[in-house]
């Protein structure tokens, strides 16, 4: 059965549809608004905050002075100041990232670093050259909202008081070679004054064993080279030492005869800051005046620590054995033991002659005696 809706009904349906139409639509509009708005609002805080944020961040300053010892002159022109920068690799060592700003200093030696971006993970040094030489400051390390820090770069003056020095510790790496031995020496100098300690007027002594051979200065970590002088077995060591701890390592050979040599290494302090290191296995120690202390690996390579005891005499003595020895000296055993046989076979012929000769000139006299008798 169809039903005929009438004409005011269906207009009032008409105008109801329009009138929600607009309804959702002004809604629409108004939900589009806040939209918009909170998008505006949360994508526009990065670009409100960071320049805030960035601002704060690069406000650090570092400032300071190089301080020259009273008998050196600022030049003219400044020092070229550097702020360098140290992180931790994932293999655990300290590496440096380059520089993180120059300056140059004014006469007075002040500098300054400014808008630095900190990192807090990270340290600082500063760090110029003087005279060709290279001196740094501490190393610093950057707090969270600090604004300026204040270092500053000391030269230390220069002194000729080698008296000053210490040796704080000598290892001697003993390893075996043909018919010899290669010895290693490595000292630590302590400069515990504030001032650098050159050597090259009075120099360092070192009184090393009889029979060196192949001496070689070997360089330091830093490239810097050690000048020195041998003569026969003392040796003179001719540096400027900084304040600080300042390693020295030097190599020679000692020859040994038929697999054994015995040592004497003099010192000018106590025997008790001395160490020797053999490999396992190879060498032997003997000595009254060493200790074993146990086994320790340099280089990947198992070596065993021999520790000195506390004497009133600064000379080390120990006989090492087991050295490969060179097969020339076997061959001239022989060449000794016939050289021996020989000679004394022509003693006993020259004594047998001799005889024969003096018991020839003494038969004649002996008769004549009897004839006389005789008579």
């Amino acid at each position: 059965m169809i039903q005929f809706v009438k004409k005011e009904s269906f207009g009032n349906y008409i105008c109801a549809f329009f009138g929600f139409c607009k309804h959702r639509q002004k809604h629409n509009r108004q939900l589009l608004c806040v939209i918009g708005l909170l998008t505006l609002f949360v994508g526009g805080m990065p670009l409100i905050a960071f320049p805030q944020n960035l601002s704060s961040a690069n406000n650090l300053t570092v400032r300071g002075q190089v301080r020259l010892p009273s008998d050196r002159a600022m030049p003219d022109e400044g020092l070229d100041v550097v702020l360098l920068k140290f992180v931790l690799s994932p293999e655990g060592q300290v590496t440096p990232t380059g520089p993180q700003g120059r300056d140059k200093t004014d006469t007075g030696g002040n500098f300054e670093f400014v808008k630095v971006s900190p990192d807090l993970r990270a340290g600082y040094q500063i760090g110029t050259r003087v005279e060709g030489e290279l001196y740094s400051s501490k190393v610093f390390f950057m707090q969270a909202g600090e604004k300026l820090i204040k270092i500053d770069i000391i030269v230390p003056s220069i002194s000729a008081d080698v008296e000053k020095l210490e040796t704080s510790q000598v290892s001697l790496v003993i390893e075996s070679g043909l018919g010899a031995i290669t010895v290693t020496e490595m000292l630590v100098i302590n400069n515990s004054s504030p001032d650098r300690i050159d050597t090259r007027t009075k120099s360092l002594e070192q009184v090393l064993p009889k029979g060196v051979e192949n001496f070689r200065m070997i360089e330091t970590k830093s490239g810097a080279t050690i000048q020195h002088q041998l003569e026969a077995n003392l040796l003179e060591i001719e540096h400027v030492f900084p304040t600080g701890s300042t390693q020295i390592i030097y190599q020679y050979r000692l020859s040994a005869w038929f697999g054994s040599l015995e040592m004497n290494r003099e010192f000018s302090h106590s025997l008790e800051k001395v160490s020797v290191f053999t490999p396992d296995g190879l060498l032997r120690i003997k000595s009254d005046q060493l200790t074993f202390s146990g086994q320790q690996s340099l280089h990947d390579t198992a070596f065993l620590s021999w520790k000195s005891k506390a004497s009133d005499t600064n000379r080390l003595s120990f006989k090492i054995s087991n050295i490969p020895a060179h097969s020339l000296q076997y061959t001239g055993i022989p060449v000794v033991i016939l050289f021996l046989l020989f000679a004394a076979v022509a003693l006993f012929f020259r004594t047998r002659l001799l005889n024969n000769i003096h018991s020839e000139k003494s038969t004649p006299r002996e008769t004549t005696i009897v004839l006389e008798l005789h008579a």
